[in-house]
């Protein structure tokens, strides 16, 4: 019985995604995904109280993905901000970004640019607003841990560049760019940023 239940569940996740990708959030209906997943409207709403739980539920794997990675390099137990100058930071951090896309390209499509409706429909100034946070409060931390580095800089700044970050990822996605190409364009970028932000820390 339990693995039916995983097996609807799993097929209406599927399904839905399918139609969220052609339709959108807002066009979708709760109708059209249960007849496309083969089951009656209320067999969905047991499993799912709402498109809206529902399409927060598929898209979960990769919003996890991306505040794992904020509090991972900037929460306050985040990496040590001299970290940037070790040897393979760049590779690392790229295939970070690299793993995050190849697993979560076509929900993180979604989140992007179909979320319109639902109540992940402002994620990206969710996001950016608290990473605007973390970065501050992280750098503060770290300037306590390394007197010597310059932590001068600008909370607006700092807000930019998280917002520079999340157009990347919109224009990488927007044009389809393949693995290649997106670690291509992934690698100028982590460059650009960590030679910066040495710079500017002095380091």
């Amino acid at each position: 019985m339990q693995t039916l239940k995983t097996d609807t569940r799993k097929r209406i996740l599927n399904v839905s995604k399918r139609l969220f990708l052609k339709k959108g959030f807002r066009e979708t209906t709760t109708r059209d995904i249960a007849r496309e997943a083969g089951i009656n409207l209320s067999n969905l709403y047991h499993y799912f109280a709402s498109k809206d739980e529902l399409f927060c539920q598929l898209l979960k794997p990769a919003t996890n993905t991306l505040e794992a990675m904020l509090n991972e390099h900037h929460g306050i137990k985040g990496v040590d901000i001299l970290s940037m100058q070790e040897e393979g930071y760049v590779e690392a951090t790229l295939e970070e970004y690299m793993d995050a896309i190849r697993k979560y390209r076509n929900l993180l499509k979604l989140l992007l640019f179909k979320s319109q409706g639902s109540s992940l429909e402002g994620y990206k100034e969710y996001y950016v607003e608290k990473a605007t946070r973390l970065v501050l409060d992280w750098l503060r931390a770290m300037k306590t841990k390394h007197p010597e580095i310059n932590t001068d800089v600008s909370g607006f700044f700092v807000h930019l560049n998280n917002v520079w970050m999340f157009t990347l990822l919109e224009e990488v996605l927007m044009h389809d760019l393949t693995e290649e190409e997106v670690r291509s364009v992934m690698s100028d970028y982590i460059q650009f940023e960590v030679i910066g932000w040495r710079k500017m820390i002095q380091i």
